[in-house]
């Protein structure tokens, strides 16, 4: 199937799939007569960094997830790995998610008439948010 083919039935578009061929996410696709050729397999690949940019995967984490296994070791097991690694990350960023969504909702009963006039309120957030 052409390139155009693929990204039709994976939903990624042609110009990610070339961006993740060149940056050797994706293997090199054949080519015949000039123009990539895909199989069947190549949409399942798609699928797994589908997956993995789902979960918040940047690219050099899928990268490894691809690439940074000895071809011994499980998906299974590459994914219980890095999965264990992001869900640090995330809780993380859920906790400064959470401080900003505090300090909106503090920002959001201002009533100061001036910006000049916020700096006690200011002041109050962060020294709350660092808490």
């Amino acid at each position: 199937m052409t390139i155009g083919d693929l990204a039709s039935k994976s939903g990624v578009p042609a110009s990610t799939i070339r961006y993740w061929e060149r940056i050797g996410v994706l293997p090199v696709a054949a080519r015949i007569g000039g123009q990539r050729r895909y199989s069947k397999e190549d949409i399942h690949r798609l699928a797994v960094l589908q997956l993995a940019r789902a979960c918040g995967f940047r690219l050099d984490e899928m990268l490894y997830l691809i690439h940074g296994f000895s071809p011994k070791i499980p998906a299974s097991r590459r994914w219980q790995l890095l999965a264990s690694k992001k869900r640090t990350e995330l809780n993380l960023q859920i906790a400064q998610l959470k401080a900003m969504r505090r300090i909106v909702n503090r920002l959001s009963a201002c009533k100061c008439v001036e910006l000049s006039n916020c700096g006690q309120l200011a002041a109050s957030v962060i020294r709350s948010s660092a808490r």
